[in-house]
């Protein structure tokens, strides 16, 4: 592959990055992308990703793998037994998340996430295999609150990381938008935390 592909590759991805974040992933052409990119040949995109689903999913891919890497490292240095607890797992979900915060490309991942998390569905729960540090983080969440109906299970964490994506994008589009924080970071963490939390271990009324 040439170098004038690579750039191309890299272009498209990049543009298609910041549509999503800003514009929205629905109101995000391909022309738009391909346009923004400086591209001549509208079949760019088409060419390296296949289509805007696509290229979608190659920003996503490519923060997962950051992440998956970070979660690990956490995973690595937690105290033994390791985590045990639904804050736990809800800490591991949030940490390498809120990281992002910290860098622009990171910011739109996020903005990206909070829009596509509500595509999530319980299949995509069980198929995370690649990624152990997310299947042990979702392992963890569903055996705290096994003694709920499975099908719960599978809301609760569903709803749960709705949250935590939610509460993310809205400070990276704040952050973008160079609004004055309603909160100091390390706050905002805790916080999520404690909701996320709180969302999954819910005392059911029957």
């Amino acid at each position: 592959m040439s170098q004038e592909t690579i750039s191309t590759k890299q272009k498209l991805l990049e543009v298609a990055e910041e549509l999503f974040a800003t514009k929205g992933v629905e109101a995000t052409l391909v022309g738009d992308i391909v346009q923004g990119a400086g591209q001549r040949n509208p079949s760019a995109l088409r060419y390296h990703f296949g289509s805007r689903e696509g290229v979608l999913q190659a920003i996503l891919e490519k923060h997962l793998q950051r992440i998956e890497e970070r979660r690990a490292r956490l995973l690595a240095d937690w105290p033994d037994p390791g985590p045990t607890t639904p804050r736990d797992a809800v800490e591991l979900a949030v940490l390498p998340l809120a990281e992002l915060l910290a860098e622009e490309s990171g910011r739109r991942y996020l903005r990206i996430l909070g829009q596509t998390m509500y595509e999530l569905t319980p299949d995509q729960l069980d198929g995370v295999e690649k990624y152990p540090s997310l299947a042990r983080t979702i392992g963890t969440m569903r055996d705290g609150i096994d003694h709920l109906p499975p099908r719960l299970v599978d809301e609760r964490i569903q709803g749960t990381l709705i949250l935590v994506s939610a509460m993310l994008a809205v400070r990276a589009r704040d952050m973008a938008g160079r609004r004055r924080m309603p909160v100091p970071l390390d706050t905002f963490k805790a916080n999520v935390i404690a909701m996320a939390t709180a969302t999954l271990t819910a005392q059911l009324d029957e």
